[in-house]
């Protein structure tokens, strides 16, 4: 799920305060992105931000996007996750966990506990539960935010061509230029099936948009997410996680795929905006760090040239 996974990290990066609100359900003023990786420690989380509520109340919003498996159990790695967070930050907390992919957390309620020998809790931890396998793609639409529209053909579509046509009406109605350019290359990039990506490119056809997209990578990309899923599907139930003396190396190996990720997707978006990009550019995309790049990504939506991207 790496590509996936690194293209939604940056859809709500760069539309964070439309993510925050739909997500806590109240009016947002700022969502600032901050380091994933937790300090003094190897741990890392999926997305971190601090926020500020309309009603000038502080809080963190902590968001992990997960698909059918996991190298370790959600509830677990959400009960490391979630006491760091709060000894760190030492700020309100919402946990959120996404799950991608039909079947995707089924069981998991968001609410866990340790008992002790009488039957007390020893610790309690909670987090809310979003499957967007399960979610009405109506629920998006009635949101009022734009960005997670995005998201749509990860959700339950009981009518495609009426749920797409309305999503790419609101789209191209309310999002402009590089904008519109990111969020039609996310829906395109998470829609799971051929006939749906070729029916919002018909909607598109009279659209400058569509010439900006690198279509057979957009294609690429959604073969790889279905592949994946296709994978997980079957290997579902026979893992029962790695050997503890491999932890270290699988954690790096994720986190290497993440910034591959988003390396590559950057500099699509880079040459999508610029056209050609030089050896220069391209040297030192692949030469920086996980939250430079989420940094430069942020920027390429509102830079007037390239050069600003890398020297605002």
């Amino acid at each position: 799920m790496a590509e996936t996974d690194s293209l939604l990290k940056r859809l709500v990066t760069a539309f964070s305060v439309d993510f925050a609100t739909w997500l806590l359900g109240t009016p947002v003023h700022t969502a600032v992105p901050l380091s994933s990786e937790l300090p003094a420690s190897t741990v890392s989380v999926d997305q971190l931000f601090r926020v500020l509520l309309a009603t000038g109340r502080s809080l963190m919003l902590h968001l992990e996007w997960q698909g059918r498996r996991s190298h370790a159990p959600m509830p677990w790695r959400m009960a490391e996750y979630i006491p760091r967070l709060a000894t760190t930050y030492r700020l309100d907390l919402e946990s959120v966990v996404l799950y991608l992919g039909r079947g995707a957390g089924r069981d998991d309620t968001g609410l866990h506990q340790v008992q002790g020998l009488g039957g007390t809790p020893t610790l309690a931890w909670r987090y809310r539960v979003i499957r967007l396998w399960e979610l009405p793609a109506e629920t998006l639409l009635q949101g009022g935010r734009l960005a997670p529209l995005a998201l749509v053909g990860q959700t339950r579509i009981t009518d495609p061509t009426a749920t797409l046509t309305a999503v790419v009406a609101r789209m191209r109605q309310e999002a402009v230029g590089v904008q519109r350019q990111h969020l039609m290359a996310a829906l395109l990039a998470l829609l799971p099936e051929e006939e749906m990506v070729t029916m919002v490119e018909r909607l598109l056809e009279d659209d400058d948009v569509l010439a900006e997209l690198d279509l057979p990578y957009l294609r690429r990309l959604q073969e790889q997410s279905r592949m994946k899923g296709h994978t997980e599907g079957h290997a579902e139930g026979h893992a029962e996680g790695h050997a503890e003396g491999h932890a270290e190396g699988h954690a790096e190996g994720h986190a290497e795929g993440q910034r591959e990720g988003e390396i590559l997707m950057l500099l699509q978006l880079l040459q999508a905006r610029f056209g050609p990009l030089s050896e220069s550019v391209i040297t030192r995309v692949r030469a920086a760090d996980i939250d430079t790049l989420l940094r430069w990504s942020t920027r390429l939506l509102v830079a007037p040239t390239i050069e600003a991207v890398f020297d605002l």
